[in-house]
Formats: C-alpha cells, sequence, structure tokens
C-alpha cells in the first residue's frame, strides 16, 4: 500500500538550486500548514470578523468589518489586519432587506523583476505573490457559487461535506465541510471558497443605503456567520483547570482591565489540596449557560447546588445535591437521592412550584423568573403543599385553596375527578365529596359532629340525603348499617316499606334485642337494673314482635298487642286492663274513682270502679249505671244536655221520635226529616223523608195569618207525611169561607222506624 502523501524537499552542499526547487519548498510548507488547519478544525472565521454598526457624521448607518482571521475549506487563511468599511458600493445591485457578506481568499502575482533580468522563456518573472482577503455580498444560493469543490482520493467532489463520510457506512454527511486529507489545488487554479461573516440591511435605490440593525437582523446575522470549530477527543487540562466560558467580558464602571481579569481568576477557595498537590475543586468549569441537546449521564457521582460564590462544606456550608446511592437499597434496587443538608436556623427545602418570564430581568441578556412555591420538601422530610411560608411540623401537611378550599383530588382512569377533600361547602371542617366540589358525602365539623350528605350536621352523628320517594323493601335505601349479617347479626336503620323510619336487627337464629343498662348499684356489665326491647332470653316468650304484632307470653301473637296473663294494668292487679287516676296513689279497692279497670266477664264489658259503670254486651248495646243494658244506649239515670247542663232529656214510656217545622205561606221548605209544597191556594203538602213506624200525632199552628180569622184543617195524617188547608172565613162566600195562604207550625210525634 503506498502511503505516499507529500515530498519534503532536501538539498546538498554544492546542489545547484533553481526557481522549481525553492517553489517546492513553499509548497510543502504551504501544503502541511493547510492540511494542521483543516485536520484538527473545521474551517470558517477563528477570531474577530465582526459586523459592527456604525453612523457617519450625518447619522446614516455605515458597517465595519474588524480585524481578524478565518481559514477557507482549502486550509487559507483570510485576514483582516484593520478595520475595513463596507463600500455601498458592493450591494448596489443587491435588493433590499439582509444582504450576505462573505470573505474570500484572493491571490496576484506581485513583485515583477527589472527590465533586462527577465528569463528567456514564456512564463512571467515575479518575485512574489500577493493575497488578500476580499468581500463578496449577494445570496449565492448554490453549493457551486459559494465553494469549488475539492478532491479526495482522486475523486472529485462538488460539495466537500459529502467527502469525509464517503466510505463509512450510511455514508453520513460532515456538516462542517473540512477535509485536511484533500488534494489542495495548485496555486495556478485559484480555487473558490467563501467564509459567511454576516448580514447588513440595504435598502436598493439610486443610490441605495445600509439601514440600522434591529434585533432580528442581528440574530439572522449571527445565525448565518460561519465560526471555526475544533475535532478532538480529549482536551486535557495541563495544568488541571479546564474552563469554557465566553471571549468578552463586559466593561465594569470604575474597573480596570486587570480588576475584571483578576474577578474572572481561580480564587484561593476554589483550589485544594489533595494527592500531595494543590488541584482546583472542580477540574472543570461550564461558566455560561449550558445546552445538552443529548442525554446527560453521571457515573457513581453527584450534581450540585451551590451558592453563587460557591459552598464551603467545610465552614459549614450544606449541600443541595442529587445522587444515585453507591449501595443497593433494601429491596435490592437503586435509590436516586436528594441531598439536602441539614442548616440552621431554618430548614434547606426543595420547593417546586410556578416559575413566570420577568418581563424586565436584571440582565437582559439573562432572563430570570418570578417564582411562586407550591410543594414544599424539607430536610428531614416532612412534605408540604402550599405551605412555603410556614415550618413543617408533621409529615404531609395540605394547605387548602380556591374558591370551595380544596386539597386533595382523586381521578379516575379517564382523568376525571371522582373524589375530593376540601373544607367547604359548610363551615370549615373536612368535607369529602365527589366531582361537585359544592356538595358532601361526608363531612366533618369544627363540632366534632359527623355528617353523612349533609355539611352541616346537627348531631354527632348526621345522615341526610336518601332517596325515600316512596316505601323501601326491606333493607333497601338504607341510612346506617352495621355488622356482616347472617349468624353474626347485623343492625340497619332506613326508610321502610311502611313509609315510615326503621330500626332493624337481624340474626340468622337467635333472637335480636335491644337493651338498656340502668347501673344503679351495680356495674355497666351487671347493672342493678336493666330493660329491653325484644326477647330477653333465647328462646322465650317474653316479648315477640312479628308481623307488625307484638306478643307477650306467646310467640304467636295474633293481635297488634297479644298478652297471654292475668291483666295488662298500672297500679294494681287482678283481671283487666287497670289504669290509675292522674295525681292518685295506688289504691286497690277504690272508693271514688282512684282506680278504673277495663274487663270483660260473661261477654260485657265492662269499665269498673268501686262497681261496674260502664257496660258494653255483645249486641253492642251500651248500659250506663246497668251492666245489663236493654236497648242500644240503657241510661239509669237523668241525662242533662247544653253547655251548661240546662236542659234534661225529654222522656217517653214509649220509643218515640219527633219531628216539627215551619212552612212559609209560599209553600216550599225543608227540614233535617221533612219536606214541604204548596199545591194550590191555602193548601199545603208536609212530607217526611224517614217515615215513622206507626201514624204519628200532629198538630198544626197557623203563623202569622192574614186577617186574623183564619181556619185551618188537617187532612190525610199518615207514617209518611199529612196535608194542611187554610181558609179565611168571609160571610160572603158560598160556604162563610175561602182558601187563603198562610205560613204555620207543625210537629210530629209517633212510634220511631
Amino acid at each position: 500500500m503506498d502511503t505516499l502523501f507529500a515530498e519534503r524537499p532536501h538539498f546538498f552542499e554544492g546542489q545547484y538550486l533553481g526557481a522549481a526547487d525553492l517553489a517546492s519548498l513553499l509548497d510543502y510548507l504551504r501544503e502541511q500548514a493547510a492540511r494542521q488547519r483543516l485536520a484538527g478544525r473545521s474551517w470558517g472565521v477563528l477570531s474577530g470578523l465582526e459586523l459592527v454598526q456604525g453612523t457617519d457624521p450625518a447619522g446614516a448607518p455605515h458597517y465595519t468589518i474588524t480585524p481578524g482571521v478565518a481559514v477557507d475549506g482549502h486550509g487559507r487563511l483570510l485576514a483582516v489586519l484593520a478595520p475595513t468599511r463596507l463600500d455601498a458600493a458592493l450591494f448596489a445591485l443587491q435588493p433590499s432587506g439582509l444582504v450576505n457578506v462573505w470573505l474570500r481568499h484572493h491571490e496576484a502575482s506581485a513583485g515583477g523583476v527589472r527590465p533586462g533580468f527577465e528569463v528567456c522563456d514564456t512564463s512571467d518573472a515575479y518575485a512574489r505573490v500577493g493575497e488578500r482577503t476580499v468581500v463578496e455580498v449577494g445570496l449565492r444560493q448554490t453549493i457551486a457559487l459559494r465553494e469549488s469543490g475539492i478532491e479526495l482520493g482522486g475523486t472529485p467532489y462538488a460539495d466537500a461535506r459529502e467527502a469525509p463520510g464517503i466510505a463509512l457506512p450510511g455514508r453520513p454527511l460532515a456538516l462542517d465541510g473540512s477535509v485536511g486529507a484533500q488534494l489542495f489545488p495548485n496555486d495556478d487554479e485559484s480555487p473558490r471558497w467563501l467564509v459567511p461573516i454576516g448580514r447588513v440591511p440595504w435598502t436598493q435605490g439610486a443610490p441605495g443605503a445600509f439601514g440600522a440593525a434591529d434585533e432580528t437582523a442581528q440574530k439572522l446575522s449571527l445565525i448565518f456567520r460561519r465560526q471555526a470549530g475544533v475535532f478532538t477527543e480529549s482536551l486535557i487540562a495541563a495544568g488541571g483547570l479546564l474552563r469554557l466560558r465566553a471571549r468578552w467580558t463586559e466593561r465594569e464602571a470604575g474597573k480596570t482591565a486587570d480588576q475584571l481579569a483578576a474577578a474572572a481568576a481561580p480564587r484561593e477557595r476554589d483550589l485544594q489540596h489533595c494527592h500531595g498537590r494543590i488541584q482546583p475543586t472542580e477540574p472543570i468549569w461550564l461558566e455560561e449557560h449550558t445546552r445538552l441537546a443529548g442525554d446527560l449521564r453521571l457515573m457513581g457521582t453527584r450534581i450540585e447546588w451551590q451558592a453563587a460564590g460557591g459552598t464551603d462544606y467545610a465552614a459549614g456550608g450544606s449541600v443541595l445535591g442529587l445522587r444515585r446511592a453507591g449501595a443497593a437499597n433494601a429491596f435490592g434496587g437503586a435509590d436516586l437521592q436528594l441531598l439536602l443538608g441539614v442548616a440552621a436556623p431554618g430548614p434547606n427545602r426543595l420547593v417546586i412550584g410556578q416559575a413566570t418570564l420577568q418581563a424586565a430581568p436584571a440582565d437582559p441578556c439573562r432572563p430570570d423568573f418570578d417564582f411562586a412555591a407550591g410543594v414544599v420538601v424539607q430536610q428531614d422530610a416532612k412534605v408540604g403543599v402550599g405551605t412555603a411560608d410556614s415550618a413543617l411540623a408533621h409529615p404531609l401537611t395540605l394547605r387548602v385553596s380556591g374558591a370551595q378550599q380544596q386539597a386533595l383530588a382523586l381521578q379516575s382512569a379517564a382523568g376525571a375527578v371522582a373524589w375530593q377533600v376540601n373544607t367547604l361547602p359548610g363551615p370549615p371542617g373536612f368535607n369529602i365529596t365527589q366531582a361537585d366540589a359544592t356538595a358532601s358525602n361526608f363531612f366533618i365539623a369544627p363540632t366534632g359532629n359527623v355528617g353523612i350528605g349533609s355539611s352541616a350536621p346537627q348531631a354527632r352523628l348526621d345522615v341526610r340525603g336518601v332517596p325515600a320517594p316512596q316505601g323501601n323493601p326491606l333493607g333497601a335505601g338504607k341510612w346506617l348499617q352495621a355488622g356482616d349479617g347472617g349468624d353474626a347479626g347485623r343492625f340497619w336503620l332506613q326508610y321502610g316499606a311502611q313509609l315510615a323510619p326503621l330500626m332493624v336487627l337481624s340474626d340468622l337464629d337467635n333472637p335480636p334485642r335491644l337493651q338498656f343498662q340502668q347501673t344503679g348499684s351495680g356495674t355497666e356489665e351487671a347493672p342493678q337494673f336493666q330493660s329491653w326491647i325484644g326477647q330477653a332470653r333465647d328462646g322465650s316468650p317474653d316479648l315477640a314482635l312479628s308481623g307488625g304484632r307484638v306478643g307477650i307470653g306467646t310467640f304467636t301473637p295474633q293481635r297488634t298487642l297479644h298478652v297471654e296473663g292475668e291483666e295488662v294494668h298500672s297500679g294494681g292487679f287482678g283481671g283487666g286492663y287497670s289504669f290509675g287516676s292522674r295525681g292518685a296513689g295506688f289504691v286497690n279497692l277504690p272508693a271514688a274513682g282512684e282506680r278504673w279497670v277495663l274487663y270483660a266477664e260473661g261477654g260485657v264489658a265492662r269499665l269498673w270502679s268501686g262497681n261496674d259503670k260502664l257496660a258494653v254486651d255483645a249486641a253492642g248495646r251500651v248500659g250506663i249505671g246497668t251492666a245489663t243494658p236493654t236497648d242500644t244506649l240503657d241510661v239509669r239515670g237523668n241525662v242533662r244536655l247544653g253547655g251548661g247542663l240546662r236542659y234534661y232529656a225529654v222522656g217517653s214510656p214509649d220509643n218515640v221520635r219527633l219531628v216539627a217545622g215551619r212552612v212559609a205561606s209560599g209553600g216550599a221548605g225543608a227540614g233535617l226529616d221533612w219536606t214541604s209544597a204548596r199545591n194550590g191556594t191555602g193548601l199545603y203538602t208536609v212530607v217526611f223523608t224517614v217515615p215513622f213506624a206507626a201514624v204519628p200525632v200532629v198538630t198544626v199552628t197557623l203563623a202569622d195569618p192574614p186577617a186574623d180569622d183564619n181556619v185551618v184543617c188537617l187532612r190525610g195524617v199518615s207514617q209518611n207525611g199529612f196535608t194542611v188547608a187554610v181558609r179565611d172565613i168571609d160571610p160572603g162566600a158560598g160556604d162563610s169561607s175561602a182558601p187563603q195562604d198562610s205560613a204555620f207550625h207543625f210537629m210530629a210525634l209517633g212510634a220511631r222506624g
């Protein structure tokens, strides 16, 4: 394999040297220099060559190229040794807008020999070649207008970016376009390679004029500019410190360049004594904003956030950092540890919150953010949400926020709020609700009252909101339930089928009961007195409740209250139901109604106090003053009526009925038991609504007759009614009388139907 890449000129004593020998030496040196420039760095601006805006005395903008050096893609140096002002004539044909500014290498023969010293061949006789940097302006949109291409391995490439990776898998592009192994062109070819240095605003005209570059124009100019880069695998800090920082240092009023340089130099606290020598505490300094487009991996080390001037741990500084634990945790996994050093007097904290870009930061070139604290983690692992202004004393502290003072929310798998905790809608308390923050499922008030379905509980346990639009089957729509059911028992409250609250105790095979302990002189477990609702003992008939019936002394109550025993009473014993007179003590044999007994004997129900006062027999006859009534109501004694007891009831040996009323002269009338009608002049009919059992005795009396000389005649009296005829005494009439209308009263007394 032939690896010859250059011929170095070699001279010996007494050798005759021609121009070609000297030219080969120059070619060798220039080629090696070009390879060195492109092998370790990319082409572009090395330093300087800035486009700086200025104004002329008339205030018109102009632009100047500062001194600097660049390298083009053929390894040639481009140098501007003095500030060079852009000539507006270069831009005469350019359209208005931002115009690209380029630099390129140009060389021309110079130093021609004096006449008479020329050679006799056809070559020009020049002793020098002038190299200069030329400014070009314009778009240069195609690669052919910007570069002459290169030759690599005997193959020409119009675009140098294609050449370096041509033999690699995938043929990747080298966007830097620097090829140190290229075959460099000879001097006669004068290849083209433009180096972009920026863009300037231009307005076309006659003449045209430069414009002032606003912020957008300056940014686009910097993007267009091509700076040189470095190719390397290792950057070795010779003195132990490698710094990456911007070149420019801004001036500060009252400070000299030496003072600014001293401020940027390492300080004593940046150095430490380790391994027997002085070395930087951090060998690599990144002193500017840093962007990572790829991953950052820390290999068993930590990342720290120190104070602006550094943190001296030996002087009591506390660490704020992040690291991967060196050893596995107790479960075999790895821990990522957040390091919050112990600080005094207050705790160090991790604070997570909302950052808002400051509208006017102190340094416009370094944007800063206003911060609103949210989640706080103290150095002692206590966590708070919304508690940045207070020290934490509990493992977890939540500060409520929002109109309903929300504290915690649980979402469904779809992302909707399923449950939440807040302190409203009632007086501030502990509230658990679902999607609606203004509602309440469970609430604990500051008083200790607990509400279910209520945010304003009025009792130690207040259950609301149980739907009961109608009666529920047993066990449906429960308000409160305790117990597993079956033989383990269960207790619940619900709105029942009877449209009323139910309290239910159930058990699989033993009778449940409610028991009340009255301690008396005993203990809570063994009280002196106790009472209960339900069967007091398993399998006993002491008290049975079944189908809405209560049984005492029976397993199968047949009535609402079914008592098998001597009596139901208060205040004594004996057959029947007894009750004492209010305000009187217990007496067994009363004389004046101190004790009453309701009982039955001989098929007759009796109310007794000393003797039978009231009786009802099987036929429904009621006796007052007798236990053997002979009629529906049998009263042995007088009956007095009226609010002041002014009237006695009318008595009769027979069972009679009385109907009475007043009929107006017009005839039409009615009472509770009768109706009347006028059948002609002075002729009236009265009909009984309920007929008498026999023909009654009827009397009629005229009321307010017209001439006070009328007579009345009663006709056709029967069980169903009678007829009345009224006549006026008139001597001139045929029978000395004539029919005449008149009002009248009547009474009918007869046997009850």
